[in-house]
This record gives structure tokens, sequence and C-alpha cells, in this order.
């Protein structure tokens, strides 16, 4: 059996190597965060050094067998299972999210097994890369790539009037003019107030506020509102 100070040493950067690949998560508010790392890559060290050390008395019994290896083998399953709480389909049915976040607990869970099985030097330079995936690849996919989806937008257009029987064609006409992927045009009435709610798509942020300009100068339109998608779906 390995020493308590061994033991405590490898428990106690397990918790660090964890928290520093968390903090990216929590600094852009995902569901696995600082804490979540840190008891993911915890719990694997103390898993990894009960499966190889704490049976080693036994061995030496002729009618016992053991495999080392087995209870820190279950552990690469296990994760799966907490890995697959993080991911989630919207509502549209065509976007899947948590991909990232289940991709660096399934990380940092190998980091704590390899911290728990000494290899202390590989435990780093594995968060080191971690953490290089997650801040400077983030900022540079954000900033240099085109993005990968395009996201859904809600617009509100008010009318001031009520009077919508002219309006549903122009509005259509200059979203696909500015490149909207329009889904559906929708007449309201809210607090004895007409609009047109507009759910659609947009790759250019830019190409959506020429839009939203252009809707504002139109004749009977008393203000114009834009939701991202998340944002209207946790008002729901």
């Amino acid at each position: 059996m390995i020493s308590l100070q061994v033991v405590l040493l490898r428990l106690g950067l397990a918790v660090v190597l964890g928290i520093l690949v968390g903090v990216e998560r929590s600094l852009r508010q995902h569901s696995a965060g600082m804490r979540t790392n840190a008891l993911v890559s915890l719990g694997c060290a103390l898993f990894t050094i009960i499966s190889g050390y704490s049976f080693t008395e036994l061995l030496h019994l002729n009618h016992i067998q053991l495999d080392p290896t087995r209870i820190a083998s279950y552990i690469v399953a296990g994760i799966g299972f907490l890995g697959g709480g993080a991911i989630y389909v919207l509502r549209d049915r065509e976007r899947v999210k948590g991909l990232t976040t289940a991709a660096a607990i399934w990380v940092v869970a190998a980091i704590g097994m390899a911290c728990g099985a000494g290899m202390l030097w590989e435990a780093t330079i594995a968060t080191l890369f971690a953490v290089i995936v997650l801040y400077p690849l983030h900022k540079f996919e954000k900033h240099f790539l085109p993005p990968r989806e395009e996201k859904q937008y809600r617009l509100q257009v008010h009318i001031a009037d009520g009077n919508t029987d002219n309006l549903l064609g122009t509005i259509y006409a200059m979203c696909a003019k500015k490149r909207l992927a329009i889904g559906s045009l929708e007449i309201k009435e809210e607090q004895a107030e007409r609009m047109i709610v507009v759910i659609c798509r947009a790759r250019d942020i830019r190409l959506l506020a020429e839009a939203l300009d252009l809707l504002r100068t139109l004749e009977g339109v008393s203000q114009v509102k834009m939701q991202v998608q998340d944002e209207w779906e946790q008002n729901m």
C-alpha cells in the first residue's frame, strides 16, 4: 500500500487539474463547471488508487486472483452516463448542445485516473492540452472560422394601427432580401396590440441588423424586438 502522503498528493493534484479544466466551463456558464470537474477528477483518482493498491494484502492467498485494473476499467463505462447527461437536443430538433462539456468530463476522468495511477506529469500535460483546446482554440474558432450553424431568431414586429394586411408580404420580402431563412410568420395579439412574429435563421448578424433597420422604417410599425432562440425558450 502506498503512503498517505502519496495518496494526498495524487488526490490533491487531481482536484487542482479538474478545477483548471472546469474554469472555462464555469466562465461560459455551462452545467459542468469547476465543482463538477473537480469531483469527477477526484473520484476517478480515488477509484484508481482503490483498484490498484487496496487489495494487495490478499495476493498471497492461493485461492484469490486479483485484477488491479477491474475497478478502474468501470470508470470509463460509468463516466459515459455523466457525460450523456450534459448532452441535450434543443426544441427545434436540429441542434445538439453539451458535446464539448461531455468531452471535457471524459478527459477529466482520464486525468483523474492518471493522477491515481501516479502518472502525475502525464496528467499535468494532458490538462495543459485540454486547457489549450478549451480556451485559445475556442477563441480562434469563434473569430477566424465561419459559423457552423445558423442561429435562430424571433422577431416581433409591433403594428401601431393593427392593420397587418399589407405588411406580411413586405416583411417576408425584406427578410429574404437580407438572406434570412424564414421558418414562419404569425400574427398575434397581446394586450390589445397586434404584432407579426417572424421565426428566422441568420448566419451573418450584420444582415440581421440591416433587416431590423428596414423593418423599423415600415409605415405602421411602432416597434421591432428581437430575441435569440435560447432566450425566448427560457421565457416560455
